[in-house]
């Protein structure tokens, strides 16, 4: 039953006990079935942390297109919902597809952001660890 209280009680909460009981590492994906308030209801049931190493604009559609541009994701230890494909984007030395469904930190919800820029844990396992939008 606690563990269920820390999972309920937000994912930061659920990252520092995984850390500090050695059962995650910072760089890991950890799901929490606590949604933030602004997640999609037709999503997915949890949400899954990866760490981004650029700060990187969002978009309303996975694309890298200026007019779709919502705003920025910051850089550091962000959740996203699910993976979609969209339009081919290259950058940090990577080039792929899959676009990553998340809210960003300026107040624009259920925007994409391009997997090429998870750090190298996230980007060999979120293929296998988020689901399909």
């Amino acid at each position: 039953m606690r563990s269920v209280a820390l999972r309920r009680a937000g994912a930061g909460l659920l990252t520092a006990a995984a850390l500090v009981l050695g059962a995650a590492s910072p760089s890991a994906a950890s799901p929490s079935d606590a949604k933030p308030s602004a997640a999609p209801e037709s999503c997915c049931d949890f949400v899954y942390y990866f760490n981004t190493v650029v700060t990187q604009w969002t978009h309303r559609t996975p694309d890298a297109l200026n007019s779709t541009h919502e705003g920025l994701l910051y850089k550091g230890h962000n959740y996203f919902y699910c993976q979609a494909s969209g339009a081919t984007y290259a950058n940090n030395g990577r080039q792929d597809s899959v676009w990553l469904l998340t809210d960003d930190d300026t107040g624009h919800s259920s925007v994409w952001v391009s997997d090429v820029n998870l750090d190298d844990a996230g980007w060999k396992s979120f293929g296998r660890i988020l689901p399909a939008c």
